[in-house]
């Protein structure tokens, strides 16, 4: 009542102020081995070579720009310790080595704790091969220097040139500019080394910009703050760390956006962004409802994805008792404004903004005949699961009106005669309006009217109710 504002939607955006049906989905595969924690894509030659990590392995799936599937593999390295808990960080890079694009790996069951100090060894092989992956092994030339397989807890991330590792109790460790296998050297005249900037365990890292071998920066966010890193010298690999913020949370280490230099993330009770400074995000629509409604013990499975072309970033979350991401906050950040909605088919499970191509790619939570789906989205209207088609519904519903929304107030019965609908629509939409006598009545709705997307008589291009409530809003439902 208090709010001038529409009250609920789903699978609704909302552009220059006006609902938007979001977009539709289609499966690309329903041959993933797990349900999918980690999605990372490259593009080359007209084709998206997409890495999807799950608790039974990591597969390769290589599809065209459109998403139709090309081929999958099965690239599960040697001593892969999977689980329904497991977590993956991926990235890739250029090994001067081998002159080929370097896949790296990491899988470690940080899920149901984020601060979990198990380690395990990263892995790492040719992007656009189809041979399963192999751990780090020592490299060809130590460079006068010793080395030490790397087995982190955290995870690894790329600055490019150089690959970088995290760990608990704060340590870090980096690569020789371009050459992946250094990463655990120490000593010598590589530039690989490391460094413990923390106290705490670290459970994300993210370039903050690339380059030459004297150029790069990252972030890396640890249980409790958020550290900087520029490269200061070529000669000793040596990074100057910089706490930004000695305060900070982070709910999920999936949960970090970066958006045109931004960096935004969900904490553990409210939503930040790194703009030079670490600052929250005003959110008063929606914010009590996120985190108040967190499925214990299961944030750690949250993530986040941004879809540019309509300036959102989503904040996907398991919530109401759900296991899985059920439902997303989604910040628009050229609108300045929030929403959220139920996710499709039970939930999803990760994401990936494909830069390569405007649709993201999603993994799903329910399994199929052959094993669980990857789904591309943003595509169409409809969901489409291989050869079935079906549409997906998307409704909102206004603020209210009546007499004591009016101005002056008046509590005096509010009669809707008729709806003239001017509305961009494919199919017939169904109409209703929602009556209250007053805020604790129990609503009650009118007969469903429908808006012909074809109107077969003049009478058919306005929707006729001929209602009085005290109190009224209006829901407008696409299935």
């Amino acid at each position: 009542f208090d709010g001038n504002r529409y009250l609920d939607a789903k699978w609704c955006r909302w552009r220059l102020g006006r609902p938007r049906k979001i977009g539709g989905f289609k499966r690309i595969t329903n041959r993933i081995l797990g349900i999918p924690r980690k999605i990372h894509c490259f593009y080359i030659n007209g084709q998206i070579i997409t890495h999807v990590g799950s608790s039974n392995g990591i597969q390769q799936v290589v599809m065209d720009l459109d998403g139709n599937l090309i081929s999958i593999n099965d690239r599960t390295p040697a001593g892969f310790v999977g689980g329904l808990g497991v977590g993956f960080t991926f990235d890739a890079i250029f090994d001067t080595t081998s002159s080929v694009v370097q896949l790296i790996a990491h899988a470690v069951p940080d899920l149901q704790f984020l601060a979990s100090f198990t380690k395990t060894v990263p892995f790492l092989g040719q992007i656009d091969a189809t041979t399963p992956l192999n751990q780090f092994t020592a490299p060809p030339d130590l460079f006068g220097g010793a080395w030490t397989q790397p087995m982190p807890a955290g995870g690894i991330f790329c600055a490019q040139p150089y690959v970088l590792s995290f760990c608990r109790y704060g340590h870090v460790q980096w690569s020789a500019p371009n050459l992946p296998l250094t990463l655990g050297v120490t000593g010598g005249t590589s530039g690989a080394g490391e460094a413990r900037v923390s106290a705490q365990k670290l459970v994300q890292g993210m370039a903050l910009r690339g380059g030459g071998a004297n150029s790069p920066a990252f972030l890396l966010w640890s249980m409790s703050e958020l550290i900087g890193a520029t490269f200061t010298s070529t000669a000793t690999g040596t990074w100057a760390f910089t706490t930004i913020s000695p305060s900070s949370s982070i709910l999920s280490s999936d949960s970090i956006v970066e958006y045109d230099g931004l960096y935004f993330w969900a904490g553990i009770d409210r939503f930040l962004v790194y703009n030079g400074t670490v600052t929250e995000v005003p959110n008063g629509q929606n914010l009590d409802w996120f985190f108040d409604n967190l499925t214990p013990g299961y944030e750690a499975y949250s993530f986040a994805f941004k879809v540019p072309r309509y300036g959102e970033i989503w904040f996907c979350a398991p919530m109401y008792g759900a296991t899985e991401c059920s439902h997303a906050a989604i910040f628009n950040v050229r609108e300045n404004c929030w929403y959220d909605t139920e996710l499709p088919n039970g939930g999803r499970s990760a994401a990936y903004f494909a830069q390569g191509t405007r649709f993201p790619v999603l993994g799903g939570v329910e399994p199929g005949t052959g094993g669980y789906r990857l789904w591309l989205h943003e595509h169409g209207l409809d969901e489409v699961d291989g050869d079935v088609q079906s549409p997906i519904q998307s409704y909102f519903e206004t603020g209210l009106f009546g007499g004591p929304k009016a101005n002056p107030p008046s509590n005096q019965g509010f009669s809707l005669q008729q709806l003239e609908p001017d509305i961009e629509f494919t199919g017939d939409i169904d109409a209703y309006l929602i009556g209250r006598t007053n805020m604790r009545a129990t609503p009650t709705n009118s007969t469903p009217r429908v808006l012909k997307v074809v109107p077969a008589t003049t009478q058919e291009q306005f929707v006729a109710f001929k209602n009085t409530y005290r109190l009224a809003s209006l829901h407008v439902e696409s299935n």
